[in-house]
């Protein structure tokens, strides 16, 4: 290994287990505890956050009592408006979860399964011996009558103090805003666009569009440039798709996820060596051999006579170049896939998310088609421009990584 690689590594890695020394019970945490079966209409509605012990205390308590929960993230702006509701029925009510209600009871905070646990059992089993006289969450919301407040025993199990204000911003026009909400197409749009921004995929681009200026034929521009550009995307669609689905068929594991996070780390490192190491537009994965191969399958394609024949000879190299290039571009997919894959979003909002990361991650390459096309000019990224991008990218690479290592609930999102 080069040795001034070797030392971006030893200086990224050192801070990294410093703190796994003073913090051993983030860095080595276990996996999370099981949560209950969620079901709307569920005799127990339960106000919960994902990073409050109480709260996980009470829904590993419910999965062994296999009951079903209607589970109300606090972070989610429709779980603070029921909250507010809740409020309005019982005015002592503190902005604290866990919030259990059951029957038109109302507790909140979890003391140990004995006693909290015994309490919410009992009511449980009152409310399903004469349910044509109980009330249901939605009729307690609806109704006028007020409830009592039952606490856990003991000041430090009142549960875990929430601001439910804390993630909504009041925007004109749109109204209340959950930021929370927005944080999965935000960081889809940050990883996709410095994700783009990489030598190894740059440089068959711009090589290729010279080419092409070079035959002085405009349609050829635009089909085959447009060609090797949707092929590439697709291609690297389908690659973080198969990356996701691979997190998603496993599971959610612990040390998986920091596997990831340590790999982040390296990637980071790897990109302020790319940034101060080295020349920015050079490619450490692909060596001039390579490079010499690739040109003459270039132009051997563009010397065809045949539109299917040229067409399909450029989705062909647009696959096999990408998949080369992979190399360079593994630590931001991975970083993106695991974040998506503990995420408990729809599987609609995942792909969503993975379209948004392609949608940004091809966004240089057609700035650079469409000046090509406008100027017949092929031109990449300056060195200045492609080390910001590299130093930024490292920067986010490596808090991404030490999130995952030791505060994972920061990139669980609503």
């Amino acid at each position: 290994m080069n040795r001034r690689l070797t030392l971006f590594f030893i200086a990224a890695f050192l801070p990294i287990a410093a703190l796994a020394l003073l913090f051993p019970e983030r860095a080595f945490r276990t996996p999370p505890v099981p949560a209950p079966a969620t079901a709307t209409g569920a005799d127990i509605v339960a106000f919960v956050s994902k990073d409050c012990p109480h709260c996980a205390a009470f829904k590993a308590f419910a999965a062994s009592q296999e009951w079903q929960v209607e589970l109300y993230d606090i972070a989610n702006a429709e779980s603070q408006a029921l909250f507010r509701q809740l409020q309005e029925h019982v005015r002592e009510l503190r902005q604290s979860v866990p919030t259990i209600v059951i029957n038109g009871h109302v507790l909140q905070g979890y003391k140990d399964d004995a006693t909290t646990g015994g309490r919410l059992k009992t009511l449980l089993m009152q409310y399903r011996t004469d349910k044509a006289n109980g009330v249901t969450f939605d009729e307690f919301l609806s109704g006028s009558e007020t409830a009592k407040l039952e606490t856990a025993e003991g000041a430090c199990d009142k549960g875990c103090s929430v601001d439910i204000g804390s993630y909504l911003l009041d925007v004109p026009i749109l109204g209340e805003v959950d930021l929370a909400l927005l944080s999965l197409p935000t960081l889809s749009v940050l990883l996709g666009f410095l994700d783009g921004f990489n030598p190894c995929a740059m440089w068959v681009l711009v090589t290729l569009l010279t080419l092409l200026i070079a035959t002085r034929d405009p349609k050829k521009v635009w089909m085959i440039g447009g060609t090797f550009l949707f092929v590439s995307g697709a291609m690297y669609y389908l690659f973080i798709a198969a990356w996701l689905n691979a997190f998603l068929v496993i599971g959610f594991n612990a040390w998986i996820q920091k596997i990831i996070g340590l790999v982040a780390i390296g990637g980071g490192a790897f990109y302020f060596y790319e940034a101060f190491g080295k020349d920015p537009n050079a490619c450490a994965v692909t060596d001039l051999k390579q490079k010499r191969k690739i040109m003459d399958r270039m132009k051997s394609i563009l010397e065809k006579s045949a539109w299917p024949a040229m067409l399909l000879g450029v989705s062909i190299l647009a696959v096999s170049v990408n998949a080369i290039e992979l190399v360079c571009t593994a630590g931001l997919p991975a970083i993106f896939t695991q974040i998506l894959a503990f995420n408990e979003v729809s599987a609609l909002a995942r792909y969503g998310a993975v379209g948004l990361y392609i949608l940004l991650y091809m966004i240089d390459d057609v700035v650079i088609f469409a000046i090509a096309v406008y100027t017949l000019h092929a031109t990449g990224l300056t060195k200045k421009y492609a080390r910001f991008t590299l130093i930024f990218g490292g920067f986010l690479m490596y808090a991404l990584g030490a999130l995952l290592l030791f505060a994972p609930e920061v990139l669980t999102f609503a």
